[in-house]
């Protein structure tokens, strides 16, 4: 395949990829409203056909269409008990739906009915809701293809003339409605653009702020730490002497030791937490990039981590045997992208009550790649296309772990040093991630293995 057609074809699957996890972020945001809203709207399908008929007549009337839209509806305002392997759709058919019931439905049957001045505020009502709905792109997309459908279905079937001149009285109108909306959802993202940025900014001064009272309770720990065994011995050799002491029993010196023990673990482990959110939050642009031996990087990484527990560090062992590979990176990007993947899978599989974490490197034609796999509960099909996308955070059984930062912070990390970062998971069985480098460091960065 010759290179241009090569780009073609990437820029397409970059092109779908972006649409696709754009329909998704839509359908997630309506979704805590979609059932209440789309049961409603089922429901008063039939009861304004009713009510244009009968109470207010207009001059056309379809019961099958108006049927239609509820049964079109319906599944929606049922979307959570659809079957899981239904789920992944659920953002195709939102945005299916939606076309149908809102910009085709009231913009044929505003044609079919000589736009009449009811069929026009209807109509004009569809877009105001069209436009809550969705971001710009998406209401350009919705609201172009559900109209052309209309004015299509409106031509090709039974019809009397086009109602020109209430069409040319609604005009003004429409463009009026067509240009301030989206211009009002421009600011909205403004908006949340420099919130985004506040909380970055917000974040990144508590985390600087948090090193202070962690550097001085880490100094207080290793102090009793460094003082506990000589008060232990003073204590020993004044109830050797008869001198009245209070008992100290083996319970309570082990809880001491447990005791320092933990504050030394958990200011490691806020220190490590701060240092990733900081390491998300800088510009990954101003780090340098070297040759990197991605066996020691993994020894490194897994040997610093910040376990909870020994058992937790007894979950993770890396594959024996002479794998070794170099990549042009960042050591501090990729120990913080090792970091993101074993803080999931130690989650998960502490969640799950069972599974172990295997890191393995192996190479071959297709490039270098540094593996991490657990046997834990696996990722469900549905969410499995969204793990990278920022700001989406899964858990079984338990929504809002987390803020949804590590995985696309670990995807730019490894796109940065010229790699790639892919999952693949069973559900209920496994999941394993894929950090890919090519299988040559550039020339003139160093050497290679």
């Amino acid at each position: 395949m010759k290179p241009a057609p090569r780009r073609r074809w990437s820029r397409l699957r970059q092109l779908r990829r972006r649409m696709d996890n754009a329909m998704f972020t839509r359908a997630r945001y309506s979704q805590p409203m979609m059932p209440v809203m789309c049961l409603l709207g089922g429901l008063f399908m039939p009861l304004y056909w009713f009510l244009w008929t009968y109470v207010l007549p207009q001059p056309y009337g379809n019961l099958g269409l108006h049927m239609a839209g509820c049964v079109v509806l319906l599944p929606l305002a049922l979307q959570r008990w659809w079957p899981r392997r239904c789920k992944p759709w659920l953002p195709t058919y939102w945005y299916a739906a939606i076309t149908f019931v809102l910009p085709f439905f009231f913009g044929y049957l505003t044609l079919r009915n000589g736009g009449t001045i009811g069929w026009m505020a209807a109509h004009l009502f569809s877009i105001f809701i069209t436009m809550m709905l969705f971001d710009l792109a998406s209401f350009v997309l919705i609201f172009s293809l559900g109209t052309g459908l209309a004015a299509l279905a409106f031509q090709l079937g039974p019809h009397e003339a086009w109602p020109w001149q209430a069409m040319a009285q609604y005009a003004p109108v429409l463009a009026l409605t067509l240009v301030l909306g989206p211009l009002a959802s421009l600011s909205q993202k403004f908006g949340d653009q420099a919130k985004v940025k506040a909380l970055i900014g917000a974040s990144n001064n508590i985390a600087h702020e948090l090193r202070t009272p962690l550097g001085s309770v880490q100094l207080a720990g290793r102090a009793i730490g460094r003082h506990l065994p000589n008060l232990l011995e003073s204590h020993r050799m004044a109830e050797q002497a008869g001198l009245s002491v209070a008992p100290l029993r083996s319970p309570h010196l082990q809880a001491l030791q447990r005791a320092v023990d933990v504050i030394e673990h958990e200011v490691n482990h806020s220190h490590t937490v701060i240092d990733m959110l900081l390491m998300a939050a800088r510009p990954m642009g101003t780090l340098q990039m070297e040759p990197l031996h991605a066996r020691a990087c993994v020894e490194q990484a897994l040997a610093r981590y910040p376990y909870a527990s020994r058992t937790e560090r007894e979950r993770v062992k890396l594959s024996p045997g002479p794998v070794d590979f170099v990549v042009m990176g960042s050591e501090p990007l990729l120990t913080h992208v090792l970091f993101n993947l074993l803080r999931n899978a130690l989650f998960h599989t502490g969640r799950a009550g069972k599974g172990e974490i295997h890191v393995s490197l192996d190479s071959d034609a297709g490039g270098h790649r540094i593996r991490v796999r657990d046997t834990g509960p696996g990722i469900p099909p549905d969410v499995l296309p969204r793990i990278f996308n920022r700001f989406y955070s899964y858990s079984e059984g338990d929504a809002g772990t987390g803020l949804g930062i590590g995985l696309a912070f670990s995807q730019s990390a490894v796109e940065r040093m010229g790699g790639r970062i892919s999952c693949r998971s069973r559900w209920g069985e496994y999941t394993e991630f894929f950090v890919t480098f090519p299988s040559r460091v550039p020339s003139g960065q160093g050497f290679s293995a």
